[in-house]
């Protein structure tokens, strides 16, 4: 029990990297290296980096890397290039690991007694390189306490990056591409590498640090500095259960295709990708489907009339509730547009689909009768003419008719059952709208003598009846 317990979020992480140190299993339970690392008064970093260093022979160079870490950093910030190229002509630049470079550093320093002015030609910090070396003994004599066995030689370089590895597995790396400094970490993170990493040529890398600034504008900048370049096999060797293969599929926009791959990934970061013949019908249909309904695949057969159709169910279910019509939403758009992509990979193959057959299947035989008979496509006037209905374009229904078809016509029909009356466009005779009522009564009454006005000296023909209701 926490007598303060500390933010889930951090109480996640926490636990998120004891994993990834192999200090905890899957279900957070301690495992053997765990209770090796609870022997060290150290943060878990630094235990998982000396109990490493303790198999690969490294435990003098561990606790300097770890005494490195602990202060400010060893070199000064923005050098000259002067000093740039004298530091890499003293102390080398291979293999390329800004830890290596620091190590040397320091044993440069302390060679000359961390002499100011040595240290400053080179652009090293000769303070926080002095106060490196208690730490590093603290560790060493740690270390020795707990009976680690302290090498006289110095180890090879693959052995430090693998202690590194150990320690900081949480932060490995891989370059996105060769002409950026862009990163993609484990666990679905980015990132990008810092400028003068000497890294910056390493297609994997473990960073020893990774901060994330804050913007101007607000967003966030991830940046990966005190890098490693370590290699695939290593991982493989250390950490084989936390390897993965999963199959991805992805939206081509230049084909209008989708294609799939199979990744080899080490906790989410991807490694080996090879491509498939064909991705999962579930996954065809989720990305072309979101294609169609992003605008960038439009289906040739989603039309007037399928707009239509979704036009009256949804004036039905509004209508109506009682009957259990469900209404045509955003989500009843998408399913219908899976429906109609599922089985296919490609633009080509689903962009000729019918697509009415799909709309009408969300109903029942006896919802579309109702349909039928309470939203109908036409509406017959007492005068048998037949109109069409117009639900797509409009928020109410209305039908559309040229004035002398309407002459002995009394009343519209209504829709529902009744309870939606439907408006009428009346034309023209050049088919422009002279009134959109849905009193038709009122309107002779009110407006027709002005309108029979107007347009008989626009048409004297045929003859305009002064009472357009008389037999």
């Amino acid at each position: 029990p926490w007598l303060d317990p500390p933010p889930p979020r951090a109480l996640d992480r926490a636990a998120s990297l004891l994993r990834d140190l192999g200090a905890f299993d899957a279900s957070n339970a301690l495992t053997p290296v765990g209770r090796d690392m609870l022997s060290f008064p150290l943060h878990p970093r630094w235990s998982r980096l000396l109990l490493a260093a303790a198999g690969l022979g490294a435990v003098r160079a561990a606790c300097l890397l770890a005494a490195l870490s602990q202060g400010r950093p060893i070199f000064v910030r923005n050098a000259d290039r002067a000093t740039l190229e004298l530091r890499r002509d003293t102390l080398g630049d291979k293999p390329p690991s800004d830890l290596f470079l620091a190590m040397r550093a320091f044993h440069y320093a302390r060679a000359r007694r961390f002499s100011l002015d040595a240290c400053r030609r080179l652009g090293i910090h000769a303070a926080a390189a002095r106060a490196a070396e208690p730490l590093a003994d603290a560790f060493l004599r740690l270390a020795r306490a707990r009976g680690l066995p302290v090498e006289e030689a110095p180890p090879d370089d693959s052995a430090i990056a693998k202690c590194v590895l150990s320690a900081f597995s949480d932060q490995v790396a891989r370059r996105l591409d060769r002409g950026t400094l862009r990163c993609e970490l484990v666990h679905g993170r980015r990132g990008e590498l810092a400028r003068d990493s000497l890294a910056s040529d390493a297609p994997l890398l473990v960073a020893s640090e990774v901060n994330e600034i804050q913007r101007g504008d607000g967003t966030a900048h991830v940046l990966l500095t005190q890098a490693t370049p370590i290699r695939e096999e290593w991982l493989r060797e250390l950490y084989p259960g936390d390897f993965d293969t999963r199959s991805v599929a992805a939206w081509d926009p230049a084909a209008r295709r989708v294609t799939a791959r199979r990744e080899a990934t080490f906790r989410g970061l991807p490694f080996e990708s090879r491509p498939l013949a064909a991705p999962s019908p579930e996954d065809a249909a989720r990305l072309l489907a979101a294609a169609v309904l992003s605008g960038e695949c439009p289906l040739k057969n989603w039309n007037a009339a399928a707009d239509q159709f979704a036009a009256r169910v949804n004036l039905l279910a509004r209508a109506l509730p009682d009957y259990g019509i469900p209404a045509f939403d955003d989500d009843a758009r998408e399913l219908v547009v899976q429906q109609l992509c599922h089985g296919h990979a490609s633009y080509k193959e689903i962009k000729d689909v019918p697509v009415l057959p799909a709309l009408r299947d969300l109903l029942s035989p006896a919802q579309l009768a109702l349909l039928d008979r309470l939203a109908p496509e036409r509406v017959t006037l007492s005068n048998g003419r037949s109109l069409r209905v117009q639900y797509a374009d409009s928020p109410d229904p209305y039908v559309s008719a040229r004035i002398q078809e309407l002459f002995g016509v009394t009343s519209l029909p209504a829709l529902a059952g009744g309870r939606i009356p439907l408006a009428i466009h009346i034309l023209a005779p050049s088919q422009r709208p002279v009134q959109i009522t849905r009193d038709l009564p009122g309107f002779w009454r009110d407006h027709y003598p002005r309108v029979r006005s107007e347009l008989s000296r626009k048409y004297p023909t045929p003859p305009w009846p002064p009472d357009p209701l008389a037999p």
